[in-house]
């Protein structure tokens, strides 16, 4: 793509409102310090709606919601209060996106209007040329937030300089679904100009602006991942198929190397699937102290750890890694390649987001090898790309199907119990019919 995008708003009136708003406002944004937080970034995409009960799980787990524009109100109608709603827009009709939320991030560029609709305003400075000619002197410093020509991308840079290093976006299509360009209805963008965009082979429906975000995601998301970021991405459309081609043009590596560089990433150890599901596990397959666990593909081994404290089980762990386990996890680790006989014995396997990282023709020997070790298994599995793999540049999620693709591998089983949701399946099965 080769696409220019001209403001909706002369230059004239931009730095008009730069001038005024920035000696009006009494608090700014200044860079802080990187620290342990997560900023999960809400854009108004088609898809955001199915991401709900993530961004909610999210949220409980004490991280921070940055609603764009009109998202803040969507999210208001299914009870949610974002932490920061942040507008970049300079038209005046933008006060109509205003919704609830604890604090607003408002460009020093938008209409004067916005500032005087709400309260506990934090007003930040878009990199653009020219504009610190507009600006008073301040006496304390004050930051220039990067990032192009959307508030998408601003909002990536603008956590950046709030000391975010863990992004968590949503809502991030920058295409249509069908006639929807947003989860919501937004008569604003109604007249906007569409294209198409074609990536790897698929095309999409685009506005030309959400074209132009499209073609800089992978520069920008680039650049925050060399100053130490981790960007994950959920959801469907035109920036989750650029996802996948940056993905795609990663050199290749070893498995085993693929792996070692990934449990050096403190933050690979954030989440641990194992530990999220461990209680329905031992729900389902009614563990009980006298149960012998194997856990195939353990990880940091909290999953493992969760188990033994609700039941008491004995666990032992397998995994392709010497380096995976947490501290403080001391049961007995078995090093394997679970794409050959693995050699250790179990009543019940523990299999949580393992499945999708073997390569597509390995899947039946891995199940196999598994289910010669033990009675019965628990899996979980990842139904979508990863995000995490962008850390070393290569794609960790080598088989990402949907629900029946993974029910059908299981067939020659007997499948007791099965559910799944738009990130997971689950299956607990045993050896006989």
């Amino acid at each position: 793509m080769d696409i220019e995008i001209i403001c909706n708003t002369d230059d004239a009136e931009l730095f008009g409102n730069v001038s005024l708003n920035s000696r009006s406002c009494n608090k700014w944004i200044t860079e802080q310090p990187a620290h342990d937080g997560h900023a999960i970034i809400v854009g108004g995409g088609p898809s955001l709606a199915e991401f709900l009960p993530m961004i909610e799980k999210r949220r409980e787990l004490g991280q921070v919601i940055f609603a764009l524009n009109g998202t803040a109100k969507f999210l208001n109608r299914h009870n949610i209060v974002p932490e920061y709603q942040v507008i970049l827009d300079a038209r005046p009709e933008n006060i109509d996106l205003i919704g609830k939320a604890e604090e607003y991030l408002i460009s020093s560029q938008c209409h004067p209007t916005l500032f005087e609709s709400v309260g506990n305003v934090t007003t930040w400075h878009p990199a653009m040329e020219g504009i610190e000619t507009h600006l008073p002197e301040y006496k304390n410093e004050y930051a220039l937030i990067g990032g192009g020509t959307t508030v998408g991308l601003s909002t990536m840079c603008l956590a950046y300089t709030l000391g975010y290093r863990k992004m968590h976006l949503f809502g991030y299509d920058s295409s249509h679904r069908q006639t929807m360009g947003h989860a919501y209805s937004q008569s604003m963008n109604a007249n906007d100009v569409l294209c198409k965009v074609t990536v790897n082979g698929k095309v999409f429906t685009s506005s030309l602006t959400m074209a132009r975000q499209a073609e800089l995601f992978p520069t920008v998301c680039n650049n925050l991942i060399d100053l130490g970021c981790i960007i994950t991405v959920d959801g469907d459309g035109l920036i989750m198929e650029v996802v996948k081609s940056m993905r795609q043009n990663a050199a290749p590596m070893e498995e085993d190397e693929k792996y070692r560089q990934m449990w050096a990433i403190p933050a690979y150890r954030d989440t641990a699937p194992g530990e999220l599901i461990a209680d329905t596990f031992v729900n389902v397959a009614k563990i009980t102290k006298e149960t012998v666990i194997v856990d195939f593909g353990c990880g940091t081994g909290r999953g493992a750890k969760r188990i033994h404290e609700l039941t008491g089980a004995q666990m032992r762990l397998v995994d392709f890694s010497h380096n995976c386990l947490d501290k403080g996890v001391n049961f007995p680790l078995t090093i394997a390649d679970l794409t050959k006989p693995i050699g250790v014995k179990g009543d019940i396997g523990y299999c949580t987001d393992v499945m999708e990282h073997i390569a597509p023709g390995n899947v039946d020997a891995v199940i196999e090898n598994i289910m010669e070790c033990v009675d019965s298994a628990f899996f979980q599995i990842s139904l979508v790309p990863d995000n995490m793999g962008a850390l070393i540049g290569q794609p960790l999620h080598l088989s990402v199907f949907p629900y029946n693709w993974w029910l059908n591998k299981f067939a020659e089983y007997n499948v007791l119990w099965a559910d799944y949701n738009l990130q997971n399946a689950y299956f607990y099965l045993t050896k006989e019919h």
